[in-house]
């Protein structure tokens, strides 16, 4: 049976949120939140933004408008990534959990007291995340297993994590939208203890953007904690507005962190052969964009540049791009 109350001798939870030209979407995202837990009142919280140099000054103008003891802003002179952005907004937080939280979500209800009493009654849980919706059901990306040589053979034709989605949307149908124990929770809403968060060092600094969650989630598993879906609760999630519009950086992006992934977590054989797919796969996608560019020239250019880049520098980030 879960426990009536929170503890309160601290802050119950920090927001965190990561900005990068998104002041409008953090202005929406705020006032969701407020909307969603207005009638929570044994609920203390803070929020925490976190501005990772955004060419535009935007954010400023969303400060005035939230002036609130609860809610605090901080400019970072150069824009240190995702990861690195939320290890400072957790050395400013003060609660006893922590959620990381994208700017271009959407909170529809209150999630947060169920899910700090999830925490209060199992101890075992390390990490939750809930079910974050978008337009299509048939594909659930808010959570995943392990990358492993299956999804990185259905990435040779560029559909791997189409196939994991809808793995996971099918098998959350199947069991009725209970929770799930999962290997990761994508980080656009994302709940953990925030002693096990300092216990690991937090998100790895290796990791500019993307795959900083898996491998976060996997080093919890390794200290002997659950990572929990629980997609009876759920959030809105727009969905990478700041990211995706270059085609060239997110492809970049995704692989260069696939590869620091599978360099940290994989040994012998296994590291071998994923690592060997990773290859293959900017073969297979150059030969895949090239046959598309009559269809797509823009996008097929910014793709074919990425995978060349990819081959060339041997999948590393380089922040000229």
């Amino acid at each position: 049976m879960l426990k009536e109350n929170i503890p309160n001798n601290k802050t119950d939870i920090s927001i965190v949120i990561i900005n990068y030209n998104l002041a409008k979407e953090i202005d929406d995202c705020l006032n969701s939140f407020f909307e969603a837990v207005k009638d929570n009142i044994s609920l203390s919280y803070e929020i925490i933004i976190v501005d990772n140099n955004s060419p535009d000054k935007d954010l400023h103008d969303v400060e005035k408008k939230f002036i609130n003891d609860t809610i605090h802003f901080y400019y970072l002179e150069k824009n240190v990534g995702f990861g690195k952005g939320c290890n400072f907004g957790f050395s400013k937080a003060k609660g006893k959990y922590i959620c990381f939280l994208n700017p271009d979500t959407l909170v529809k209800e209150d999630i947060f007291k169920p899910i700090l009493l999830l925490f209060e009654n199992d101890k075992s849980i390390g990490i939750i995340g809930p079910k974050q919706q978008v337009q299509s059901n048939r594909f659930d990306f808010s959570a995943g297993f392990y990358p492993n040589i299956l999804f990185e053979l259905f990435n040779l034709f560029g559909v791997g994590v189409f196939f994991e989605g809808f793995l996971m949307s099918s098998i959350t149908r199947w069991r009725q939208n209970k929770r799930i124990e999962v290997g990761w929770i994508l980080g656009a809403a994302i709940f953990i203890r925030a002693e096990l968060f300092k216990q690991i060092n937090g998100f790895d600094k290796d990791y500019f953007m993307f795959f900083e969650e898996v491998d976060l989630c996997r080093r919890v598993t390794r200290q002997g904690y659950k990572v929990l879906y629980c997609p009876e609760f759920a959030i809105h999630h727009i969905g990478s507005v700041s990211g995706k519009k270059d085609y060239t950086l997110y492809t970049i992006r995704t692989y260069s962190s696939k590869n620091i992934y599978f360099s940290k977590h994989y040994k012998g054989l296994e590291k071998f052969l994923i690592k060997s797919l990773l290859y293959a796969q900017l073969v297979s996608q150059i030969i895949i964009w090239s046959v598309l560019f009559p269809v797509n020239k823009n996008k097929s250019k910014q793709k074919l540049t990425a995978f060349i880049h990819l081959l060339k520098n041997k999948m590393k980030y380089e922040h000229r791009y």
